[in-house]
């Protein structure tokens, strides 16, 4: 989902609603850059678009959820809604401190480098291990691979 075309859309609709040139938009980007951005040429980063959104004194949310909905084609309020129906489920789920967790002193907390471990199919490899399963047995019962069951087998905890 690029929504390029969205973007430069709704870019194109809140500048001139606002009133504003290009030239009132130079602080957020280059003008040459706003108009690649509304004809759909150019992609942005979440910072620029979070800039621009500034830049036209528009909430960033508000300026997603147009996006969004010139996307979907429904309107802006149904993509709010379909948002806060998803942030209800996340919510539902523990979601907010799972996110809580990923942050302190507003820094992202740091996670050891490549895959994070699947910890349902580890807590099963430990499980039948600790029911006095070989590594064989565990990988036809989980359909897991050696290497994996291997991984967690040795990992103790």
């Amino acid at each position: 989902m690029t929504l390029k075309n969205e973007i430069g859309a709704a870019l194109r609709a809140v500048r001139q609603q606002r009133g504003l040139g290009y030239e009132e938009l130079n602080e957020a980007t280059f003008r040459t850059s706003v108009s690649s951005i509304e004809r759909g040429k150019s992609k942005l980063t979440l910072e620029k678009l979070s800039s621009l959104a500034k830049a036209l004194d528009f909430d960033v949310l508000a300026f997603m959820a147009l996006c969004v909905a010139l996307e979907r084609g429904q309107t802006p309020d149904d993509a709010i809604a379909a948002a806060q129906s998803e942030l209800n489920r996340f919510k539902a789920a523990g979601g907010l401190a799972l996110l809580e967790e990923q942050m302190q002193d507003g820094e992202l907390v740091a996670r050891s480098q490549g895959k994070p471990a699947n910890t349902e199919n580890k807590d099963a490899v430990l499980r039948l291990k600790a029911e006095g399963k070989s590594q064989a047995e565990i990988r036809r019962l989980l359909g897991l691979s050696k290497s994996t069951v291997s991984q967690y087998w040795h990992s103790g905890s």
